[in-house]
């Protein structure tokens, strides 16, 4: 996608990235170019996600850039019935879900198994809490 047609909302604008961050993605830019760049926008052109990378494509003055448009999240608990909790699909396993598969998620406690029970598209206004990422699905017939 061209970098001038890529729209930046105001809260971006107001809260920069923090040093720290943009001086890990530069790293990564300046060993394999734009490969690991993640830059989501919404279906308007609008930047979802990937301020960092957008920063440095117009620092390094590239006139184009990789972008995503499409991003999913499952709602899973840890156990039957239990609380719900949101995480965002990685790229390879947007639309290959589905309801009552295991996943192995990243939490505030470790590496955790959940069950799916939806599959959503990600709409960021509706979104209550911070959507962590998933990892990948569990194996068949590895232990739990």
């Amino acid at each position: 996608m061209k970098i001038e047609d890529i729209k930046i909302l105001p809260c971006y604008l107001a809260h920069p990235p923090r040093t720290e961050k943009i001086e890990q993605k530069e790293w990564q830019y300046l060993k394999s170019g734009m490969l690991e760049a993640d830059i989501v926008v919404d279906i308007q052109g609008t930047l979802i996600d990937g301020y960092c990378w957008y920063l440095l494509a117009k620092k390094y003055e590239l006139t184009c850039v990789p972008v995503r448009c499409r991003r999913q999240i499952i709602r899973a608990s840890h156990k039957k019935g239990g609380k719900m909790y949101a995480w965002e699909l990685p790229a390879l396993l947007i639309g290959r879900v589905s309801v009552g598969e295991k996943l192995i998620v990243r939490t505030s406690r470790g590496i955790r198994t959940v069950t799916v029970a939806a599959v959503e598209e990600y709409n960021p206004e509706q979104q209550i809490e911070p959507v962590r990422r998933a990892i990948r699905k569990k194996r068949k017939g590895a232990a739990a």
